[in-house]
């Protein structure tokens, strides 16, 4: 689960008022949430940089109508959800869905490298254990319904409270935690069977 960045006031102000470094710091402060969540909704970590920069984009067309009484915050994780919902769609029409796998070298100017990942421990099986985890966990995110998903998503991997998710999705707390409890159990048993 992750700390919120946060942006001030001015910088928002700055960027409605057209003012480029105001929007940059935004983007920096903001890609990495929104990354994460397109990866977790999505699988694919090309797509997930790719709708990045759309919802960015969204973010610089639309900002100046952002109402004063609207959190910033919020309101780019429902343009990052919207996004993402649409890209799934699409994806799925396609029959395009492969999740990226921590295996697959990185790409860089000068070809192919390993992936780099950080081991506090220095063991190199605890390391092995724990990508092996997050790719079975993210395979099986990918085979919940898309509202099962974005519930695990921004509850459990991104931190917001039952009362931010119902101001996101617009429904009300009890609904939110029943799904999400449906959405859990049905993530693990997804899980089980996918270990036999």
């Amino acid at each position: 689960m992750e700390k919120s960045p946060k942006v001030q006031k001015e910088v928002i102000e700055g960027c409605k008022a057209g003012d480029e470094g105001a929007f940059a710091e935004i983007v920096l402060t903001y890609q990495k949430k929104v990354f994460n969540i397109a990866f977790r909704m999505l699988g694919n970590r090309e797509e997930a940089k790719e709708l990045s920069q759309e919802v960015f984009l969204s973010v610089l067309e639309s900002i100046k109508d952002l109402r004063e009484e609207i959190k910033f915050e919020p309101w780019l994780t429902q343009i990052t959800l919207n996004h993402c919902r649409n890209r799934w769609k699409y994806l799925k029409r396609r029959h395009y869905f492969k999740t990226d796998s921590l295996n697959d070298p990185i790409e860089t100017e000068n070809g192919e490298m390993e992936r780099p990942v950080y081991d506090p421990s220095g063991n190199p099986e605890t390391l092995f254990e724990k990508k092996m985890v997050r790719q079975f966990v993210q395979k099986g995110l990918l085979k919940l319904k898309e509202d099962q998903r974005e519930m695990i998503v921004l509850r459990d991997l991104q931190g917001f409270s039952y009362e931010e998710i119902g101001r996101l999705l617009s429904l009300p707390e009890g609904t939110i935690k029943s799904r999400l409890h449906r959405a859990r159990m049905d993530l693990k048993g997804i899980l089980e069977r996918s270990m036999h």
